[in-house]
């Protein structure tokens, strides 16, 4: 049975597997083999050759079973490796804790280097005075590296252990977690499923209604715009016949007429006047910067004075020949007949007058020639009654 078991590869690693490492030792020491065998030995000879040969067979069996526990060790070690390296949840796990001992352990690193350093530069003032000032440097530099040595290791594996653990969480919780996003998505989606219908629905009545609305205004506004035109045609008719009344009335031609020639004749009389006056007022101002601008500031003065002179004298004499002939044209038109009467009145009046002067004349002389030809004796050649005899 011991030699099959030898020769047989298979029993061996199965029955070695079960084993403790101490048993597979104690097996490996042929002590009791090699005493029975010497103790059987007939000669001196005899022993150390069967010892010899007992030696070297237990030797190649112990160093073939060791071959091949080490081999079925290996290979068990390589299945175990494999199928660990091969499962996602070690793999996610040891990314996740990489990951986070990188960037944890890089900001552990910056601040333990910066704190370090400040640490270093304050301690570094300590003997200053017995090291020249190389203290502050040295100090801020050994500080800095012990920061960032501690901060990293420190940082790195917070981040390894944290990190790795919030992996190793979330993969091995992943289908809890995808069922609950499933779930909220799910949840948000019926949410905006529901909003968008309410608001189609709201939107569909507000347009409803605003389309009544509008069709309310539409109809409110055509008839208001209908009264609108017909006001605006009759206040147009109105108007146009109220300016054709008021065109073709003489007395507000005339004075229109009367406005018109009074702001020409005024207006150009009052913008005379006022260019010469105000010609004369700048040339009086410009006298008194003379001397600083050698005689340039009288004509200058005198230009600007005669400008604003004409447009006010223009202006405050057209605005009063627009409104004086303007009401005296009128006041003449309306009063026309009155002042013919006075005229013919006066006329008639006048003519009478040199009527009565011209017979008071005529028998004056008369008188006189008979007062004459009486005192001379003479026949007189008019009558008593004036006439030629």
């Amino acid at each position: 049975a011991q030699a099959i078991f030898i020769r047989d590869p298979a029993r061996q690693r199965d029955h070695y597997r079960a084993q403790p490492l101490f048993v597979l030792l104690r097996a490996m020491t042929p002590i009791q083999t090699l005493e029975k065998n010497l103790t059987e030995a007939a000669s001196p000879a005899g022993g150390v050759a069967a010892y010899a040969a007992a030696t070297k067979k237990r030797v190649a069996e112990q160093l073939n079973i060791c071959r091949h526990r080490f081999v079925a060790t290996a290979q068990v070690s390589k299945e175990k490796v494999v199928a660990v390296a091969a499962d996602r949840t070690v793999q996610v796990t040891a990314a996740s804790a990489a990951g986070g001992a990188v960037v944890v352990g890089t900001g552990t690193a910056v601040a333990g280097l910066v704190v370090g350093s400040a640490v270093g530069t304050v301690l570094g003032f300590v003997p200053v005075l017995f090291t020249f000032g190389l203290s502050i440097p040295l100090g801020a530099l050994i500080g800095g590296g012990c920061g960032a040595a501690v901060g990293g290791a420190v940082g790195g594996t917070t981040g390894m252990a944290g990190v790795g653990a919030a992996g190793y969480g979330a993969y091995t919780k992943r289908d809890e977690i995808k069922t609950f996003l499933n779930l909220a998505t799910a949840k948000v989606l019926g949410v905006v499923a529901a909003t968008k219908s309410g608001v189609a629905a709201r939107t569909v009545a507000a347009k409803d209604k605003a389309m009544s609305v509008y069709s309310a205004c539409t109809l409110h506004v055509a008839a208001k715009v209908g009264l609108a035109k017909d006001s605006a045609t009759k206040a147009a008719v109105a108007t146009k016949a109220k300016t054709l009344e008021l065109a073709s009335d003489r007395s507000v031609q005339v004075s229109a007429a009367s406005a018109v020639g009074g702001a020409a004749v005024v207006g150009t009389g009052g913008a005379a006047t006022g260019f010469v006056t105000g010609g004369a007022i700048g040339a009086a101002v410009g006298f008194v910067p003379a001397i600083f601008t050698f005689g340039l500031s009288i004509p200058v003065f005198a230009a600007v004075g005669s400008g604003c002179g004409a447009a006010a004298g223009s202006v405050i004499g057209g605005v009063t020949g627009l409104v004086g002939g303007g009401a005296t044209g009128y006041g003449v038109y309306t009063k026309r007949e009155v002042i013919g009467s006075s005229v013919n009145d006066a006329r008639s009046a006048v003519g009478s007058a040199t009527k009565y002067v011209k017979d008071q004349a005529a028998s004056s002389a008369v008188y006189v020639r008979a007062r004459i030809s009486g005192a001379t004796g003479g026949t007189s050649e008019y009558g008593s009654d004036g006439s030629s005899n």
